[in-house]
């Protein structure tokens, strides 16, 4: 192999890399696109959701400490007469007083208790 040969794979190779990473960079930007981005403030000052603060004062109850995650999510619920309206459900994954894993979903606004369940 020459000289010129071994550059000019090294240069497609660069090529292929540098194709390869702006295919993966664009994919990126596409699909962060369509993830759903909550703006908290907006949605409290509209009166759609609780403070992250209240709903946890609500569920003291519960004995949620040791928080690990909480993700706010947006459910569309359609009327029979075609309405579409939202719930807002935060989902709080944390560990309880017995050192068990469990994530919690309550309405965002009124913390309701939608579900329970033990984390694997």
């Amino acid at each position: 192999m020459t000289v010129d040969s071994k550059s000019m794979i090294k240069n497609n190779r660069m090529k292929l890399i540098f194709i390869l990473l702006f295919t993966l960079f664009f994919i990126n930007i596409v699909y962060a696109d369509h993830d759903p981005i909550f703006n908290i403030k907006e949605l409290k000052e509209a009166g759609k959701i609780s403070s992250l603060e209240t709903i946890l004062g609500k569920l003291s109850p519960y004995g949620i400490h040791r928080i690990l995650e909480v993700e706010l999510e947006k459910n569309v619920i359609q009327t029979n007469d075609g309405q579409i309206n939202y719930q807002y459900i935060y989902e709080i994954e944390y560990i309880n007083n017995d050192g068990i894993v469990l994530e919690i979903e309550v309405d965002a606004l009124t913390a309701q208790i939608l579900d329970i369940e033990r984390e694997h």
